[in-house]
């Protein structure tokens, strides 16, 4: 049932401030029924490689349907997109530039979209700097509440979705 479902969060936003709070606060806004798990706020700054490989070792661990958002964004405010990712085990939302990669290594994505449908987003207008908070928090929300995957965007080709090449490795 979509009540008994789980965000996981993963980020490179630490805990000296509030981001991590003002994202659990965005998807409260949306679904404050959900659970919400910490992987861990404690990747190294802008650390893709880090963040790839402790998402990757912590999935197996969590029960079908658990949307795991990711935030380790080094390009956010560019021209990356975001997106949504539906995998055998669950849903991955956050930027597109190879943090999924490890998980998809194991379990292939089944369907994904670009995150181009505002309704699902905080605002309509989001920040350039905090899409955690704007589009990936309220994205994962949504998506833990049942909303169909197709609903949030722009189907997009799994296969175009960035890998990070072995030579990071």
């Amino acid at each position: 049932m979509a009540h008994d479902r789980i965000i996981a969060l993963l980020s490179d936003f630490g805990l000296q401030d509030i981001y991590v709070g003002v994202i659990k606060g965005a998807i409260a806004k949306i679904a404050p029924q959900l659970k919400v798990i910490d992987l861990t706020h404690q990747i190294p700054p802008q650390n893709i490689v880090a963040g790839r490989f402790c998402l990757m070792e912590a999935f197996p661990y969590f029960p079908a349907e658990t949307v795991f958002v990711a935030v380790v964004d080094p390009g956010v405010g560019t021209q990356r997109r975001g997106i949504a990712v539906q995998f055998g085990r669950g849903y991955l939302v956050g930027p597109d530039n190879g943090l999924f990669s490890g998980v998809l290594s194991l379990s292939p994505p089944l369907a994904a979209v670009e995150l181009t449908n505002p309704y699902y987003w905080l605002s309509f207008d989001p920040s350039f700097t905090f899409h955690g908070r704007d589009i990936f928090a309220p994205v994962g929300a949504h998506l833990a509440s049942g909303l169909s995957l197709e609903r949030l965007g722009t189907p997009i080709d799994p296969a175009s979705l960035v890998e990070l090449p072995l030579a990071f490795f």
